[in-house]
């Protein structure tokens, strides 16, 4: 569905220009793809398991107006590993979606009003716009494909794994916030109370699954089949 509003605001994202020189000088994380108008930082937790938290930059593009799609890199290790991506949707775009499908997406509301999600480098002002007019009724379906169990490996093994976000104040580990605060020079109970007046909309039923008890993992299924490919009986033999 169509937003005059959210499309106005998404684009006065592409409009901050100077953000991309902002990216390139954080210490974590890579420029981003060409077209990236949004840097985020904000939590994971794995699907399962509360404890596996990760501090994550996300390099956000817009796809649509009701569609963001950013890359996620791992803020833990050095080089940043490139973990998964996130697809974030509007409020309207999630209603649209049936309830098996809402298992696998996130919302953001707590997220944004917690100030758990940052915007490192942007003025105060800019930030509570994105937040309030673009964000925080927002959406997120993650998976990372470089598990958290294998965040130190020499390569990414393993199958992905689908990853939430926190909806209350007592479920994340203060350290892991303190630390997040130092790398970027930011103070989360500040930018929590800088939002104060941003009031989200109350979170669409099916969202954050791992409330409803649920557990969501993906799995190998092997089965055996004559591979065939559509082109080979119109190829001549090679001689």
């Amino acid at each position: 569905m169509y937003s005059p509003k959210l499309h106005f605001a998404f684009s006065a994202l592409a409009s901050i220009v100077f953000l991309r020189t902002t990216l390139a000088a954080l210490p974590f994380g890579h420029y981003g793809p060409e077209g990236t108008v949004l840097f985020l930082n904000g939590f994971h937790f794995v699907s399962g398991h509360t404890d596996w938290e990760i501090s994550a930059n996300h390099y956000c593009t817009i796809i649509r107006d009701d569609l963001l799609q950013c890359a996620v890199y791992n803020t833990a290790v050095a080089p940043a590993h490139l973990a998964g991506i996130e697809y974030i949707i509007s409020e309207d775009a999630f209603n649209t979606l049936d309830y098996e499908e809402r298992q696998l997406w996130h919302s953001h509301a707590y997220e944004v009003t917690s100030g758990f999600l940052i915007e490192p480098g942007l003025p105060d002002s800019v930030d509570h716009t994105i937040m309030k007019d673009v964000l925080v009724n927002t959406y997120g379906k993650t998976f990372h494909t470089w598990r958290y169990d294998q965040q130190n490996s020499t390569y990414p093994l393993g199958i992905p794994e689908l990853v939430a976000g926190f909806t209350h104040d007592d479920q994340i580990t203060p350290d892991f916030v303190q630390t997040r605060d130092e790398l970027f020079g930011v103070n989360t109970t500040e930018v929590r109370e800088s939002r104060s007046d941003i009031v989200p909309n109350a979170v669409l039923p099916g969202a954050d699954s791992w409330k409803y008890g649920y557990v969501l993992s993906l799995a190998l299924v092997n089965c055996t089949t004559e591979t065939a490919f559509p082109n080979q009986s119109k190829q001549a033999p090679l001689e």
